[in-house]
């Protein structure tokens, strides 16, 4: 029997952190944080960050950390909350992430080479295409050739390991019996609320918060090219004024609520509710019933 676990997903303001802490409460659940800017540490009111979930605060900025390892993290802090008869609910926006844990997808367990990256990059896609599909033909044929961050991924990873970047993406025997609830919106509503919870995040201390990070670790490691950081480093940099920065932080949140979506739509499992219909009670609803489904694994705390 496959383990049971709960993930509510869905785009950036969308209402998951709230939702996910109500059914935490309702189920005794603990929360796992999927969120790839969430890791850091000293990373709090840019990454809306609700203290307490797991996964967050894992490494320094500096640091690097990637999908394969938040796997591994993520499996042993799912094993530990079934080990204390509780019910582990993955909150979070970072799709791929929450693949790898959820379809026990491989990926390549090798992070980034910042100087290869580095050296890629500066390299045009026709070329890199060039180069890889020499190193892996069966990949080249599928990757999407005009996406350039994919292409020098699959090229840095088949170069780093020695082994082509096709055969290091499998599907493995799924480990979870996973019910995932999606949050949705309307566009307009959503951008709404994003640009309000941006002028909240600026009015609770962002702007301090990016320029003590500035200090200590600079702004050219990867944890400060996040939405809200590059662009107020902009600033402290003197390259923009604040309300430009601002206003930049918010086309750049809608423009990746609007990515997540997309990725999220694709998968034909999500239970999607309305965000502003109180999708508390439906959510409660459907994970009533899939918790008391064959097992009854984690019986609600019913008042």
């Amino acid at each position: 029997m496959l383990s049971k676990i709960i993930a509510v997903v869905g785009s950036t303001a969308s209402g998951k952190t709230s939702l996910g802490l109500e059914l935490a409460q309702q189920f005794n659940g603990e929360i796992i944080s999927v969120d790839s800017r969430q890791v850091y540490r000293g990373m709090d009111i840019g990454t809306a960050k609700s203290k307490g979930d797991w996964g967050t605060d894992l490494v320094d900025p500096d640091e690097k950390y990637c999908a394969a390892q938040f796997k591994e993290y993520a499996q042993g802090k799912i094993s530990e909350i079934h080990s204390r008869g509780h019910l582990p609910i993955l909150v979070g926006g970072t799709g791929m992430w929450l693949k790898v844990v959820i379809d026990n997808f491989d990926l390549a367990s090798t992070c980034a080479d910042d100087d290869l990256r580095a050296r890629l990059e500066a390299r045009e896609i026709e070329d890199l295409f060039a180069q890889y599909q020499q190193l892996d033909p069966d990949g080249s044929r599928v990757i999407d050739r005009a996406n350039k961050r994919r292409v020098v991924r699959a090229l840095e990873v088949t170069i780093l390991t020695g082994r082509p970047w096709s055969q290091q993406q499998t599907v493995g025997e799924s480990q979870y019996d996973v019910l995932q609830i999606g949050l949705k919106m309307d566009r307009e509503k959503l951008n709404a609320r994003i640009d309000a919870r941006v002028d909240e995040m600026v009015a609770s201390g962002l702007v301090e918060e990016v320029r003590l990070l500035r200090e200590r670790y600079g702004c050219a490691i990867e944890s400060m090219t996040g939405i809200g950081y590059r662009q107020l480093c902009e600033y402290l940099d003197g390259r923009a004024r604040l309300e430009d920065a601002i206003e930049e932080i918010k086309k750049a949140t809608r423009l990746y609520a609007k990515k997540q979506m997309t990725w999220f739509r694709k998968d034909k499992r999500i239970q999607w509710l309305n965000a502003l219909d109180n999708p508390i009670i439906p959510a409660v609803s459907l994970s009533k019933d899939f918790l008391r489904a064959r097992d009854q694994q984690f019986p609600p705390r019913l008042s």
